[in-house]
């Protein structure tokens, strides 16, 4: 029984790293909202929209359950715990010293990108629902990349030094 072997658990695990993952980044992104009122909507965007991967990773460990996942290579656990790993250096670097909004974008930026190297599926040609989740997760975290560089340009930080 599927449900049962060695994988279903690791790949289980995966997915509810991931839903830490995205948790815990929207948690900094709000941090962020409290520390830059002016840039509230900026952050506060980025957040529900981290909060939004997390509920679809969480629905999709609710339809592997039924065997929805079959075809898809998840990415190897200690991928995503390092991530998470890096989300609670920057929490931590948050409570210990006032950092300036150009050190905030940087952050973001790192940590989008770091997600996007951790977060590796692949995944099988398909129209099934939990797949095509799993593609808007990572076609946002493209977007939030891109997102946060303009934004960086915008308030002046055209460069990461």
């Amino acid at each position: 029984m599927e449900n049962l072997s060695p994988a279903f658990f690791e790949n289980k695990r995966v997915l509810m790293n991931c839903v830490d993952l995205e948790v815990a980044v929207s948690l900094i992104y709000k941090e962020f909202m409290l520390v830059f009122p002016a840039e509230a909507g900026f952050w506060g965007r980025l957040a529900r929209e981290e909060e939004d991967h997390a509920r679809l990773y969480l629905a999709g460990d609710i339809l592997k359950v039924i065997g929805e996942y079959a075809g898809i290579q998840f990415p190897p656990p200690a991928f995503i715990e390092k991530t998470i790993e890096f989300t609670q250096q920057i929490r931590e670097q948050i409570e210990s010293r006032p950092i300036t909004l150009k050190e905030a974008l940087d952050m973001a930026l790192k940590l989008e990108k770091t997600i996007m190297e951790s977060i590796i599926f692949d995944l099988p040609d398909s129209d099934n629902p939990v797949i095509r989740n799993l593609r808007k997760i990572f076609t946002d975290t493209e977007s939030h990349v891109d997102r946060i560089e303009r934004f960086r340009i915008e308030k002046g930080f055209a460069f990461l030094d």
